[in-house]
């Protein structure tokens, strides 16, 4: 796995297992994980023509996951612990709930070198964003996540390598609930890269704060 800032885009590349709930996602192998800077006021009627269109300006191999945010690429947080890499940008003007604001959104990418069974892939998604809720929470907010978020969990595909060479853990990893190894990691690794976002975007939402 090996990631890159390009202009106004995140632009990791591997040979991926992943599974997406952004605007092209699902389940699937993929070779490249995109998270694209839209200006504030975007209001495309086919976002997910819009992310092709930027994936082939940027001459993404194909297939792709992709995510869009109004958050500055400089503002990107990453962390790494052991074997799993969190990739968080986080805006929240525009916070879930009957609010009003501005377009805001917290978009979570976590890639793992090692292997995951297909319930650890699902139980990431939710224990990221647990994580990410307990982070608005622990910083004051009264709302659990934007009307936008996405997350996007991938693994490195080894198929065919030695067991000892094609994960760090060297085992699957099966479960990523909040008190598993994996799972700690995550709500770590979320919590860190959601107030370290919000923070460098200089954000407030002083309705929403107890």
């Amino acid at each position: 796995m090996k990631y890159k800032v390009k202009g106004t885009s995140l632009i990791i590349e591997g040979d991926f297992e992943a599974i997406s709930s952004g605007i092209n996602g699902g389940r699937g192998r993929v070779e490249c994980l995109i998270n694209h800077r839209v200006q504030p006021a975007f209001d495309h009627y086919e976002p997910a023509e819009y992310l092709n269109n930027v994936a082939e300006s940027l001459m993404l191999k194909k297939p792709y996951f992709g995510l869009l945010t109004a958050v500055n690429m400089d503002k990107l947080c990453v962390m790494t612990e052991d074997y799993l890499t969190t990739f968080v940008t986080a805006g929240i003007t525009h916070p879930s709930g009957f609010k009003v604001g501005r377009a805001g959104t917290i978009n979570i990418i976590i890639t793992v070198d090692g292997m995951l069974s297909e319930s650890a892939m699902v139980g990431a998604i939710i224990t990221a964003t647990e994580a990410k809720g307990l982070a608005l929470l622990d910083m004051g907010y009264d709302f659990l996540g934007t009307t936008t978020d996405a997350v996007i969990v991938a693994y490195e595909n080894h198929l065919g390598a030695e067991t000892e060479t094609r994960t760090m853990t060297g085992e699957i990893l099966e479960y990523a609930g909040p008190y598993t190894e994996f799972g700690e990691m995550i709500t770590r690794t979320v919590m860190k890269g959601v107030k370290d976002g919000v923070g460098k975007n200089g954000q407030e939402y002083t309705m929403g704060l107890k």
